[in-house]
Order: C-alpha cells, then sequence, then structure tokens
C-alpha cells in the first residue's frame, strides 16, 4: 500500500465513523423525547384516573354542583376542589370546560405535547336527585 492510500483509506474511516456518531446520537435524542412523551402520557392518563376515582368517592359531591342548573357541575367549584385535592405534576396544566348544552364538564390535562380529554357529568356519579 503506498501512502496515498493509506491516507485516503483513513479519511474514508474517519468520515464514516463521525458520520456513524452523528446518526447514533440523533437516535438517543430521538429515544429520550419518545420516553419524556411517554412519560407525560402516563402522569395526564394517572391524573384522569385519579380525578374519576376522586369524584366517585365524594361524600358530599352536590357541593359540586350548580344551583341553578338541573344536574350540573359548577366548573369553578369542580376546578377549585380538584386542584386542592388532586396536585398536578410539575409543568402539567388542567382546565374544566364546559360541555355543550350542559352534558358535564371536559377535563382537559396537558403536559408539553401530551395531552388528555375526557367527559365527566354529575349524572354518571349518581349526584342528580331524582
Amino acid at each position: 500500500m503506498s501512502l496515498v492510500e493509506v491516507l485516503v483509506s483513513s479519511v474514508l474511516l474517519a468520515s464514516s465513523s463521525s458520520a456513524a456518531l452523528a446518526v447514533w446520537s440523533q437516535a438517543g435524542v430521538a429515544v429520550q423525547r419518545s420516553s419524556q412523551l411517554e412519560e407525560r402520557a402516563n402522569q395526564l392518563e394517572r391524573q384522569r384516573l385519579a380525578t374519576h376515582r376522586w369524584l366517585a368517592s365524594l361524600d358530599d359531591g352536590l357541593a359540586l354542583l350548580d344551583p341553578a342548573a338541573d344536574c350540573a357541575f359548577a366548573a369553578g367549584a369542580v376546578a377549585a376542589a380538584a386542584d386542592q385535592a388532586l396536585p398536578l405534576p410539575d409543568g402539567a396544566e388542567r382546565r374544566w370546560v364546559v360541555a355543550a348544552e350542559g352534558a358535564g364538564l371536559w377535563l382537559e390535562l396537558e403536559h408539553g405535547t401530551a395531552r388528555r380529554r375526557q367527559l365527566f357529568s354529575a349524572a354518571a356519579y349518581g349526584m342528580c336527585q331524582p
């Protein structure tokens, strides 16, 4: 092998090695982002389930009802009680949005790009008076 061949082969080896390292680095970042998104989604799912358990276990759920409406949650009362009873993980957000035609409240949870949404109604938890 001549000196030129050795130099060319070492340059090719160095460039292919650095390209491979860059690809592995990008793959590592993608795996880390995916893991973070999955963890955030799991946190939101646990929060959604905790909200369901909390509403189902309330002894005095009538305090969360809107007196002006027929068997409907009061968004402000539910939001305040949920904030006190169910602390959110750092960086997560919770919103209670009134559903169309008073069907209940939408619980909207966000943490970064992860999102969860579920409709909760007072009737589903037996809070309506016959």
